[in-house]
């Protein structure tokens, strides 16, 4: 506004000078300056070859001054100062429809001011806003210095950085397109910004974009989005968080099903751990020596470590598998069946070395042939069972039947 004013002024006082001077002749006016000159010869000529170099002058001085004019940042800017928000309206009066609104920090271009209204244009919004609602220029900015940070950056390739603003400053530097820059202030056509050592450079300032960090005003169609888009999220806040919270709940009653069911496993196993029950209606059997030995061997070799219920619980399962229709009906069968006893024979079905070895030196305890003697004899403690695993192995859910004597479950 001072700029402009300052023009008028000038230009106000060059047509005052030419309405007072005299009428000068056509051949006058359209000569050179040489020609002016030349043809100044009376009092009256050079009066008015003085008013022509006095218009020059100040149209020179002019341009120079807009050459050198400095600016704040915010320079033809305005902020609005209200914690609320400024109504901006369709026209300058208390009565228009509003438009939009400019919240607290929102930036915009001023377009016109007066003493109450100032028309200003934000984004979309483009309408009237009360003049004492806002703050302008400099005071604009320092209110930026002190709630947000000002920043610029190169939006052409090959931007030149001069020296100066004089018209044969030398060029300095040359930035690309996104280069950050520190802005200064604007003088003339150049904005100044402060390099790493704090010297000030000057760029054309129509090759860089400022973030002034306000946001800018909104339309009443644009505020009543923004409302709804907030619920939206709200809502989309509050599902996520409901969901998350049933998902935890799931996973938490899942833990104690898991747990449950594990426990009435547990229990299952109680039960069904057996000390040592005799059953006692397996009939008695015939068989070898030889037989006798095999089978005190096998029990030695899968249950030598537990205790003698289980030595005599693996030497029934042997006589079991003798009486299955499912299992070869003899003992040497039953004991060199391909993948029955881990390690007991070799692929041929014959013994492998190192059960050879334990039928060589015999089994290393006295309960192994005594839980093989007492097994023929009618002793039974694990029913009808054909097979066994360890525990730490054994799927207790896919056994309709099973029994747990040591580290062995029979089923």
């Amino acid at each position: 506004m001072i700029l402009k004013s300052r023009k008028v002024a000038i230009y106000f006082g060059l047509a005052i000078i030419m309405m007072m001077m005299p009428i000068l002749p056509a051949t006058i006016t359209a000569s050179t300056t040489s020609e002016l000159k030349e043809t100044v010869s009376t009092d009256t000529n050079e009066g008015t070859a003085s008013y022509v170099e006095t218009a020059k002058y100040l149209v020179a001085s002019n341009q120079d001054e807009d050459k050198n004019l400095k600016q704040c940042l915010f320079y033809g800017k305005a902020v609005a100062s209200t914690e609320a928000y400024v109504e901006v309206k369709a026209s300058p009066e208390e009565s228009a429809e509003i438009v939009g609104k400019l919240f607290e920090y929102n930036i915009a271009d001023v377009l016109e001011q007066n003493n109450e209204w100032t028309k200003i244009s934000s984004g979309n919004l483009i309408g009237y806003a009360k003049t004492s609602m806002l703050c302008f220029d400099e005071e604009a900015q320092a209110v930026a210095q002190l709630e947000t940070s000002i920043n610029a950056s190169v939006i052409t390739d090959n931007t030149s950085v001069y020296s100066n603003n004089m018209d044969n400053a030398e060029i300095i530097n040359s930035l690309p397109a996104g280069a950050q820059v520190t802005p200064v202030e604007f003088i003339g056509d150049y904005i100044v910004v402060k390099a790493e050592d704090d010297t000030l450079e000057y760029i054309i300032k129509e090759n860089v974009s400022i973030d002034y960090g306000f946001q800018n005003g909104l339309t009443i169609a644009e505020e009543q989005a923004k409302i709804a888009k907030a619920a939206a999220d709200e809502a989309a806040r509050v599902k996520a968080q409901e969901d998350a919270k049933a998902a935890e709940e799931a996973r938490i009653q899942a833990e104690a099903d898991a747990k449950a069911k594990q426990e009435a496993l547990r229990q299952q196993v109680i039960q069904k751990t057996k000390a040592g029950t005799d059953f006692t209606y397996n009939p008695t059997m015939q068989v070898s020596d030889n037989d006798i030995w095999i089978m005190a061997c096998i029990v030695d070799w899968e249950s030598g470590w537990q205790s003698y219920e289980g030595k005599l619980a693996v030497a029934n399962i042997i006589l079991n598998r003798v009486r299955s229709p499912r299992y070869p009906n003899t003992v040497t069968g039953v004991v060199y069946a391909k993948n029955q006893f881990s390690g007991v024979c070799d692929a041929s079905g014959n013994p492998s070395a190192k059960f050879a070895q334990r039928l060589a030196s015999g089994p290393r305890t006295n309960e192994c042939v005594q839980a093989v003697l007492q097994a023929l004899s009618g002793v039974n403690n694990v029913s009808n069972y054909t097979a066994f695993i360890t525990t730490g192995t054994a799927n207790y859910s896919a056994y309709s039947d099973y029994m747990v004597i040591g580290d062995h479950c029979f089923y």
